[in-house]
């Protein structure tokens, strides 16, 4: 089996893209992670998107649930028209309270309409990464392999592996280890600097899984978790594999970046404005006509990027911000250089990112003009002599 024939016809990709990004603050008050936007013309999710699409799939189902109304909106008048069967979404707010509880408890209760399609595997995505990773590729190891799990990893410093999911492998690609978000992540082979981390991306073979879920839905104390509770499963049965992001043809190291901190979604979108590491996902069709770009900046001197509708006025000096959608500073604002007047009026991070949003800066408009009232023509009295 080669890419060049791999049949994606039987394996059913499954989108995750419920969560709200709390690390993200202000930016995902009213929309989701997946939905926000990246580099002007794109959001979070149009990467693995792109990257499904580009594999041959011909369809997915997305499961949905904090705050999707922009996200739905995309997905069917962007993604939708480019999946010959559609993309089919299971809101978690239609479902009994609490809704999906677990990434493993979103394909849960999809069962049923997974079971509609009767795919051999389901390929489970993150909606949350940028990433230029292969679906055809990782589809490919998983049958190769005859693992009845295949998870997708990069290896990242060890320093950063503690916010991950971290692995360990034999030479063959078979998992010996595996623990999320350890204090201590177990270096690689050879590699005491960096780790193997889970890119939160996996294909299983449905008949496996369907089982597995089944059961993990009526186990007690289970966090109905991929990463908790399924893999571990398939680890201790030994039947869990890796694939790892390969280099491209030029040796440039694949791809994939976690954007869920103010921190990482800044530096992220400055990778692409200065060296791209990669293309930025073309959203449309050959036979479609493109949707006009949504207005952004970046600027590497001064490390700050703009959502769709922020302006700076004439004189702004801005250090590593964010300035938030429609987010407009007047003429001769200074964000950036002094760390105690940032904190008191906007959201700074201790890496040194401020996140600037509509809110904050009337906020603070309206706590300055009570601090320092414009005085009126009429309250000024005429002195008699």
């Amino acid at each position: 089996m080669t890419l060049e024939t791999v049949d994606t016809k039987a394996c059913l990709p499954f989108l995750l893209a419920g969560g709200r990004g709390s690390r993200l603050y202000e930016l995902t008050d009213s929309e989701c992670k997946p939905a926000i936007p990246f580099a002007g013309q794109c959001r979070i999710v149009d990467f693995i998107l792109a990257a499904t699409r580009d594999a041959g799939f011909t369809g997915l189902i997305a499961a949905t649930q904090y705050e999707p109304d922009t996200l739905h909106a995309h997905l069917g008048s962007t993604w939708a028209p480019q999946f010959r069967r559609g993309i089919a979404v299971r809101d978690g707010r239609n479902l009994p309270a609490p809704g999906f509880v677990g990434t493993a408890a979103a394909v849960t209760a999809c069962i049923d309409i997974i079971d509609l399609q009767a795919p051999r595997e389901l390929m489970v995505l993150a909606g949350d990464h940028v990433t230029d990773i292969d679906l055809g590729a990782l589809l490919v190891t998983h049958r190769q392999t005859g693992a009845a799990a295949t998870v997708a990893v990069t290896p990242v410093p060890r320093a950063e592996a503690r916010a991950f999911g971290v692995l360990a492998a034999e030479a063959s690609g078979r998992v010996t280890a595996f623990v999320e978000k350890p204090q201590n992540p177990p270096a690689m082979p050879g590699d005491p600097q960096r780790a193997l981390a889970s890119m939160g991306i996996y294909v299983f073979d449905w008949k496996w899984l369907r089982a597995a879920l089944i059961a993990d839905a009526m186990r007690a104390g289970s966090s109905h978790d991929f990463g908790h509770d399924l893999l571990p499963k398939a680890m201790a049965e030994g039947l869990l594999q890796v694939h790892t992001l390969p280099a491209h043809a030029d040796g440039t190291p694949g791809y994939w970046r976690d954007v869920g901190t103010l921190d990482a979604y800044r530096q992220c979108q400055l990778d692409f404005f200065q060296r791209p590491p990669m293309r930025l996902p073309n959203l449309t069709a050959p036979t479609m006509r493109r949707p006009a770009l949504a207005s952004s900046w970046a600027h590497d001197d001064t490390g700050s990027v703009a959502l769709p509708g922020a302006q700076a006025g004439r004189g702004c000096r801005l250090h590593r911000v964010i300035l938030g959608r429609g987010a407009c500073l007047p003429d001769g604002t200074i964000i950036g250089e002094d760390a105690e007047e940032d904190q008191r009026w906007f959201r700074r991070t201790p890496g040194g990112t401020t996140l600037v949003t509509r809110a904050m800066l009337a906020r603070r408009a309206e706590a300055r003009a009570r601090l320092y009232p414009v005085s009126r023509p009429d309250s000024v009295r005429a002195v008699s002599h």
